[in-house]
């Protein structure tokens, strides 16, 4: 990958001034300025079109924008708000963030213009970096912003990307590490905001170094991170953005998830590491001539966002080998982890709990016995708040103050692992039964000529509600007999009570880039309310 670049080759005595640049820089949360120093012409950023960005690139511009921010009187916490594809300014913003100590607000860029306009009024934003491409959503925002920054192109009353680092002219100050608030998707009514409390440099460094650890990625070898979902989410800013540059590995950018693209840059470029969504897996899978794809330099891949059924991971270990790990998280936490060799042993599960941060409850709070499935109770190691809602983040913990929940079901095994199955919001209530439709989306993927499928509740004058279904179908087959077939296999796989009573044939479901599913939307969409 750098077979055009010097070797540097460092003597003793350069090598350990480094070692003591490093670990002041790292101190401080300035990951990025140390590699900089050590090796500036290391690709850094590499987009699908080909053009780099070295980490000697990155640093200026990190730098100069958070010289910016501290210089239109941006202070510790202020909220800067980023509506923008995945593109390298992103990366460099995101840094900025952190070492500015602002509080960067990823906006999902599928927002309409008032959505957009809500965003930024109800997070209180100083600041909006805007990707000139979301112009109509950019150009309607209050007037209350001292900063608007044009990215790719002009927009009315914003300035230039070059011009403000160009006029850059002080570097950034030291200031304590700055943090996210992310907007979760909810699934009525207005997202909330998730601030969580800044974590000091230190600990950040740490965090950040066991992640690079149990990742095993090396950006002295060679290895690579290939990014394929959108940044404004949580996870993959810091999953394949924060911590592989911070550890100097290059980032492959893909400005949007393409099957085809996804496998062709793993061959070209040899990448070592990814992340994907179950939805992604999906749609790799389906790619005809797949195989004639390498995905052999692949060591570790990561997936998460959603759930993934037995029947999908399973296809993609045969196909990748076991190098597939797993994590179960939210905006609002850390939840569990689970590698290739605990996957197969334990298929379906996401993860080995610790007890003393991670329990299943039953309604009365008190806690479940193995096997029993209730709700999902995570110990809140970093407090976090629902931004202007008080109510909902007390609603949220128990009594302690310590525990919370976002409304998630399973159970735990007599192993100790975790299995999902749904969310309290999602559950459908058939004649006095509660059912949760996990098992159901899991049966419906693995029906014949199937691609995606998803259960959900409909009204019924009998019963109060009956299991739905809409499934995407294969090119090319019979909707009604994709219909009978996949009743009849749920019939045989989860049994009658929790076979759909109808099934709708849809061209997709309502999902997010990240893979998230919209059950609400497809209630709407087969009921009109």
């Amino acid at each position: 990958m750098r077979a055009d670049v010097p070797s540097l080759s460092p003597t003793f005595a350069q090598r350990t001034r480094i070692n003591v640049i490093d670990e002041k820089l790292h101190s401080i949360g300035r990951e990025i300025a140390a590699i900089s120093q050590r090796d500036p012409d290391r690709p850094a950023i590499i987009t699908t079109d080909g053009c780099v960005m070295t980490f000697g690139e990155l640093e200026h511009d990190v730098d100069a924008l958070a010289a910016s921010f501290a210089a239109a009187g941006l202070a510790t916490g202020d909220v800067v708000a980023l509506l923008c594809r995945n593109r390298p300014e992103w990366m460099v913003t995101y840094e900025a963030a952190l070492r500015a100590g602002v509080t960067l607000l990823p906006v999902n860029w599928h927002l309409e213009a008032d959505d957009v306009q809500y965003v930024l009024e109800d997070s209180g934003a100083k600041a909006l970096l805007a990707e000139s491409v979301f112009s109509p959503q950019a150009e309607g925002v209050p007037a209350s912003l001292v900063l608007r920054i044009a990215i790719g192109g002009p927009i009315d009353g914003f300035e230039s990307w070059n011009d403000v680092l160009s006029s850059a002219s002080t570097p950034s100050p030291e200031r304590p590490r700055g943090t996210q608030m992310i907007y979760t998707s909810g699934t009525t009514g207005r997202p909330k905001g998730v601030r969580h409390d800044p974590q000091p440099s230190s600990s950040a460094a740490a965090a950040g170094t066991a992640m690079v650890a149990m990742f095993g990625m090396d950006g002295d070898n060679g290895d690579s991170m290939l990014c394929t979902a959108p940044l404004y989410h949580s996870g993959p800013s810091r999953l394949c953005l924060e911590w592989p540059l911070g550890a100097g590995v290059a980032v492959v950018l893909m400005d949007r998830f393409d099957p085809r693209d996804a496998l062709g840059l793993i061959d070209k470029h040899a990448i070592t590491h990814a992340f994907f969504v179950p939805t992604m897996f999906n749609r790799m899978l389906a790619v005809p001539d797949r195989e004639s794809f390498n995905v052999s330099t692949l060591r570790f891949v990561l997936h998460g966002a959603g759930p993934c059924t037995v029947a999908t991971k399973q296809a993609m270990f045969d196909w990748f080998g076991p190098v597939i790990h797993e994590i179960y998280a939210a905006s609002e936490g850390p939840g569990t982890w689970i590698t290739p060799q605990e996957w197969l042993a334990h298929p379906g599960s996401v993860g080995r709990v610790d007890p003393e941060r991670l329990r299943i409850r039953r309604e009365d709070r008190s806690t479940a016995d193995a096997d029993e499935v209730g709700t999902v109770w995570f110990f809140s190691a970093s407090k976090f708040r629902y931004h202007g809602d008080p109510e909902k983040t007390a609603t949220t913990y128990d009594e302690s103050g310590d525990w919370y929940t976002v409304g998630d079901r399973g159970h735990i095994d007599a192993d100790g692992y975790l299995y999902l199955s749904g969310r309290t919001a999602e559950c459908i209530n058939s004649g006095g039964v509660n059912i949760y439709p996990a098992r159901i989306d899991e049966a419906l993927a693995a029906a014949p000529g199937v691609i995606d499928g998803a259960a959900f509740g409909l009204p019924d004058d009998d019963l109060g509600e009956i299991v739905a279904a809409a499934i995407v179908i294969s090119d090319g087959a019979d909707p009604d007999a994709s219909i009978t077939s996949t009743i009849d296999h749920c019939r045989e796989v989860v049994g009658s009570q929790l076979t759909p009573k109808r099934v709708f044939v849809v061209d997709e479901l309502p999902r997010s880039d990240a893979g998230k599913l919209y059950r609400s939307r497809l209630v709407q969409q087969f009921t009109g309310e």
